[in-house]
């Protein structure tokens, strides 16, 4: 039985069966003798060369190798017949000029007094173009201005960039194996991130600002995307974090909003801002039922201060005109500076006409005391005009015009004083009282 088996394994390589077992590869196949010259190729070596097999037997290696020569073919030459066997990436070039990229091991044999070279060529162009992408990524995962971070199915950090290294001074050495918690401010609620999870499991990723603490303990803002990569089989392969800082952008942002609805002198909102505030107050109004209060006031005898002792001066007085009519309010009121000499007081949700009077009178009272102006005194007073809402208007523009209108009539009575633009709706049982309490006739206050 022995015998047999050997005779038949004896009798098996003959040319036609190895032609056939060639073509039946799929790398091509060539014998090149000791010049160069091609003196086989398989049929994968000529469909990648875009030749037939008797154009091919005509060619030599540098026909179709621009990389090799006739003095580098006899140094490879030399090498290989030293080695027995090597291996090299070169290049082919096809009939049509296709140039791609070839990975060629190659072994050296003698046969019928002969020396040849038996190569079998890989045509490695999709790895290549992998390579080159993978190049690529990896050139700008580093070289991002972007910070990168990853994880693994356990929300493990395991990877990051020197962006994110620049960004929030953690190398990996100090984030390794711990989970991004590590880098909270604590300044959202577990509600945030309880949303941003839920985007994340549901949708695959999450956009948004987030606030995180720098290895120093720094706040920082950034604009955050994190997306889940999942295996084929749908169970979770890694998480990967992309954020850009915008701290400084947050910064400006502040700043011109800051500018847009301050006051720069004072710091209270200004006429914009203003506007917005009561606007609101009128649709919480509107929508609650609740009364609303706009006190106008105007500071009487401000002008003789900025003409004797100067506008600086006059600009201390302000700053603490401000401060004491934020004194005479509550923390749901909101006082602002329509400009020049001009504030605003506005009360939502007042308990009655009293609580709006009391208010109006503790402002004429703190702003008739002096103001200590570093080496002067200024003297002034104020004029008050109040409008209720919805009593006295019916929209934001009438309700201010109101207020104004009845500030000009409390500077008509005599200053230092407040003027309702109406008599205020009184139960009846009230009436009698507030005749008492103030003349209705002529709506107004003394100090």
């Amino acid at each position: 039985m022995e015998e047999q088996i050997v005779e038949r394994r004896r009798a098996s390589p003959n040319a036609e069966f190895l032609q056939f077992a060639f073509d039946r590869l799929g790398d091509g196949v060539f014998w090149f003798d000791q010049e160069g010259g091609v003196v086989y190729a398989n049929e994968a070596a000529c469909q990648s060369l875009e030749c037939s097999c008797g154009a091919l037997l005509a060619c030599r290696v540098f026909d179709f190798s621009p990389d090799i020569n006739d003095a580098s073919w006899r140094e490879h030459w030399q090498k290989i017949r030293g080695l027995g066997t090597s291996s090299m990436e070169t290049r082919h070039c096809s009939k049509s000029g296709r140039v791609f990229p070839v990975e060629m091991t190659v072994n050296y044999f003698a046969y019928g007094g002969n020396d040849f070279i038996c190569a079998i060529v890989r045509d490695i162009s999709v790895r290549k173009q992998m390579e080159e992408s993978m190049r690529l990524a990896e050139s700008i995962y580093m070289s991002s201005n972007e910070a990168v971070m990853v994880t693994d199915e356990n929300n493990r950090i395991i990877q990051i960039n020197p962006a994110f290294t620049r960004i929030t001074d953690y190398t990996l050495n100090d984030l390794y194996g711990k989970n991004p918690s590590v880098l909270r401010s604590n300044l959202h609620d577990q509600a945030f991130y309880q949303s941003m999870w839920k985007d994340i499991c549901d949708i695959g990723y999450w956009q948004g600002e987030m606030w995180d603490r720098r290895k120093r303990g720094e706040f920082f803002a950034s604009y955050v995307t994190i997306s889940l990569i999942r295996n084929r089989d749908g169970s979770i392969f890694r998480y990967v974090a992309q954020f850009l800082e915008i701290t400084e952008k947050k910064r400006r942002d502040e700043e011109i909003w800051q500018h847009a609805n301050y006051d720069t002198l004072t710091a209270l909102p200004n006429r914009r801002l203003f506007h917005d505030r009561l606007a609101q107050e009128v649709k919480k109004s509107n929508r609650t039922g609740h009364p609303l209060a706009l006190l106008f006031i105007d500071l009487d005898g401000f002008k003789q201060v900025n003409d004797h002792f100067g506008h600086d001066k006059g600009d201390l007085l302000l700053v603490e005109v401000a401060r004491r009519i934020e004194k005479c309010v509550r923390e749901t009121d909101t006082v602002a500076r329509l400009g020049g000499d001009e504030f605003t007081v506005i009360l939502p949700n007042y308990g009655g006409c009293q609580d709006v009077e009391r208010i109006a009178l503790s402002i004429i009272r703190e702003l008739s005391e002096p103001f200590p102006l570093k080496d002067k005194t200024g003297l002034i007073s104020a004029s008050v005009g109040i409008a209720l809402y919805p009593d006295d208007a019916q929209d934001v523009a009438e309700l201010l015009k109101s207020a104004d209108l009845a500030m000009y009539e409390a500077k008509k009575k005599g200053r230092s004083r407040f003027t309702y633009v109406s008599v205020p709706a009184l139960p009846e049982d009230a009436r009698n009282s507030y005749a008492r309490r103030r003349s209705i006739y002529f709506r107004h206050s003394g100090k």
